[in-house]
């Protein structure tokens, strides 16, 4: 099933709710995650997208599909995502990143930027995903995530829909 996002396009058969409790433990490396997202093997439809936009509900998408991704993402959850998006654009440029775009979630204060992949195995994924953090690392301390985490379970690397084109 294709899932289309504004100019992202996501294959995947399920989706992901987030629930006020947890909804799953996973065991993953000797470590216990707690989800709150809980996995619905039904279409999406277009009224729960609507609902979501209106923040009513939190939806996902799995990231990583068949051990193969699409987008590698960077989430940043703070204010001054301005000034973070600037510094990503900037590491972009210097790393010859040029096919990337930028979400806005107003409603959480999250920054989610998707660099498109084209059916890009996990190991070069986590490859390119190494190679942003050491260098993104050395200009910022600021806290963001990246995925997909190689130190996560795979069904623990999901993300949320973005909402506004930055």
């Amino acid at each position: 099933m294709k899932i289309q996002i504004d100019d992202l396009e996501f294959n995947s058969e399920h989706f992901y709710i987030q629930s006020n409790t947890i909804v799953e433990k996973i065991i993953f490396n000797n470590r216990t995650f707690y989800s709150k997202y809980e996995k619905i093997d039904t279409p999406l439809t277009q009224e729960l997208i609507e609902q979501h936009k209106r923040d009513e509900l939190t939806l996902a998408l799995p990231l990583i599909e068949n051990d193969m991704v699409n987008y590698l993402v960077i989430e940043y959850y703070q204010e001054d995502w301005q000034s973070f998006y600037s510094l990503i654009k900037h590491l972009f440029r210097t790393l010859n990143i040029i096919d990337y775009k930028a979400y806005k979630n107003p409603n959480k204060e999250l920054l989610q930027i998707f660099i498109t992949r084209t059916n890009t195995s996990l190991n070069t994924a986590y490859e390119e995903i190494d190679k942003i953090k050491q260098t993104l690392e050395l200009k910022s301390k600021k806290s963001y995530r990246i995925f997909p985490n190689k130190n996560s379970p795979k069904n623990y690397n999901i993300i949320t829909f973005p909402l506004n084109i930055v």
